[in-house]
């Protein structure tokens, strides 16, 4: 279900479905979009694809999408990515939580754990970067009802 971003967001990934581009993956208005080479389940070497990232554009230019700047934020298509702030590797089958995001959100933690009143806003911030992070590690998701609850 879509929001303020959400809508157009989806709006979009219908386009490109229709365009025959898929599978695409949203959180809100973040696209991660997939490719595999043409006629094969294989990995070949300089293999072809049915799209790129100037075809994507050539079909969602004329409709004012604007994407952020590859040298900004985005990415061409390649077997490594950044997506929700985490960083992803196809070929390594991994994703990770990089050091600056742990220190952050352990940092609020401790912050949280120190103070002998807790405001519904600082209740609320954690909530949410433990959510952000249980994206990846699913053995956290057990202790987020009771955060939940708390709120």
């Amino acid at each position: 279900m879509g929001g303020i971003q959400g809508t157009p967001a989806d709006a979009c990934i219908e386009i490109l479905h229709a365009n025959k581009i898929s599978p695409i993956f949203k959180w809100v208005n973040n696209f991660v979009i997939f490719r595999s080479p043409s006629g094969s389940h294989s990995l070949p070497i300089g293999g072809t694809y049915d799209y790129d990232l100037a075809c994507m554009m050539w079909i969602t230019d004329p409709l004012g999408i604007h994407w952020h700047p590859i040298s900004k934020k985005g990415q061409d298509f390649g077997p490594s990515f950044k997506y929700l702030g985490f960083p992803w590797n196809l070929a390594d089958h991994s994703v990770m939580l990089p050091k600056e995001k742990q220190c952050r959100i352990l940092l609020k933690l401790r912050l949280f754990l120190s103070k002998p009143h807790i405001s519904q806003k600082d209740c609320t911030s954690l909530h949410g970067s433990l959510q952000h992070i249980s994206f990846i590690y699913h053995d956290t998701w057990s202790a987020l009802p009771a955060l939940s609850a708390f709120l």
